[in-house]
């Protein structure tokens, strides 16, 4: 894994600007069919315009994908436990050392409200929820005083586990309702999974930390797994200080500790990790991406909900991105709300900047997008990636992905 630590920021005139205009224009509206429904035995599936959505009945886990690639590889993620953790002095998480664990995969989940399209098609819905045991490992100074007998208490009912699934044909922007002048983030209507995971907490834990593990990877259709088919990728995660690259196929292990890698979130903005093929990036005509608030909502026993900042942490395991978005907490948490999503970026426009227009720096970056994305990219999902020529001593991945403004820019 690197970190490609530099942006490149470029000034880009108006005449070019118009030339990008048109490969970025909107698809045939999706408004005039609405969403498509269809629920079968273990699955939900959607589609709305040229996305299309399958959930999972069965575990917390979806895949998104477009109609022309419906003989590829889809884009998924499963959110397979929770992970109550003390955290090291620096913050991190020790996966070899977590003592509270509760899988999701393993649950059993149910189908229940709101789930179904709404009268006008415009809003589709999936509601899973389940009532999730927490396994406690016991640790013995002296070794187990029952040989054979695992050392684990069983927490029955530590919490209702609830995610929701939303499609919708219109962009909006979503927030923590309950919280006042809380920060919105635009969800781009048609390609844009979203999920809320909400944690209602039964029977508290004694530890600093409660996470998600969640894993990213390309999915066959309709199986919740790493795909069959190969097919290299590779998971771009844009942070505070550049872009790290983090291939699914190197499981990051040293002897036998998981290693593990800080996010740097990026201030006030969704936090982003783009999936893209492995290869020649001009012949990419997808990618997916996988978006999150550094901030969640928390409720305690004896205060009212607030915003609480996230750490996030990542890494690798042969297969997958795996994904840990942890939350502080103690004896008196009650409630966690998550709102991330999944999605799938339509177009994507490569631009060539020569070295001499590259040089406004990184703090440009904003006024950049403002300016370029806020009028080229004029509806559907988009990206720009805009790279200089480079000598051969510059790092061939110095690259820089410009999604839509609004990864880059907090709501209104």
């Amino acid at each position: 894994m690197r970190l490609v630590s530099s942006l490149i920021v470029v000034f880009i005139t108006m005449s070019l600007v118009a030339c990008l205009a048109a490969p970025f224009s909107a698809d045939a509206s999706a408004d005039e069919v609405g969403i498509i429904y269809e629920e079968f035995d273990d699955v939900v599936e959607m589609q709305v315009g040229n996305v299309t959505a399958v959930v999972s009945k069965t575990m917390p886990a979806a895949m998104v994908n477009t109609v022309e690639r419906a003989d590829e590889p889809a884009y998924g993620f499963v959110l397979s436990a929770v992970l109550g953790y003390n955290a090291t002095e620096d913050g991190m998480l020790v996966l070899e050392d977590v003592p509270y664990h509760a899988s999701l995969e393993h649950a059993t989940w149910n189908l229940v409200e709101p789930s179904g399209v709404s009268e006008d098609d415009q809003v589709a819905k999936v509601t899973l929820q389940s009532s999730v045991s927490m396994n406690r490992r016991i640790a013995f100074e002296d070794g187990n005083p029952d040989p054979g007998v695992p050392g684990i208490e069983i927490i029955e009912d530590w919490a209702v586990v609830t995610v929701t699934f939303i499609l919708t044909v219109e962009d909006y922007e979503s927030s923590y309702e309950s919280i006042e002048d809380a920060p919105q983030y635009h969800v781009n209507g048609t390609d844009e999974l979203k999920f809320d995971i909400d944690i209602a907490i039964n029977e508290p834990i004694m530890a600093t930390d409660l996470a998600l593990d969640m894993g990213f990877m390309m999915m066959d259709n309709g199986i919740f797994e790493p795909t069959s088919m190969p097919q290299p990728y590779l998971f771009e995660g844009y942070q505070e200080d550049g872009v790290s690259e983090s291939d699914p196929s190197v499981n990051e292990t040293e002897d036998t500790t998981q290693i593990l890698h800080p996010f740097r979130h990026r201030s006030d903005f969704k936090q982003l990790f783009t999936l893209s093929q492995d290869g020649d990036s001009e012949t990419t005509e997808e990618m997916a991406f996988f978006g999150w608030a550094r901030q969640t909502e928390v409720g305690w026993t004896d205060l009212e909900n607030d915003l609480v900042e996230l750490s996030t942490l990542y890494r690798t395991d042969g297969e997958s991105l795996r994904v840990y978005i942890s939350t502080p907490m103690n004896e008196t948490v009650t409630h966690i709300l998550h709102d991330p999503s999944i999605g799938v970026f339509q177009k994507v426009g490569f631009v060539d900047i020569p070295d001499e227009l590259a040089s406004i720096g990184s703090s440009g970056v904003s006024i950049l997008i403002g300016v370029v994305i806020g009028l080229a990219a004029v509806g559907g999902t988009s990206a720009i990636i805009v790279s200089r020529n480079r000598s051969s001593e510059q790092d061939p991945a110095d690259t820089v992905v410009l999604e839509r403004n609004r990864y880059y820019r907090k709501g209104p």
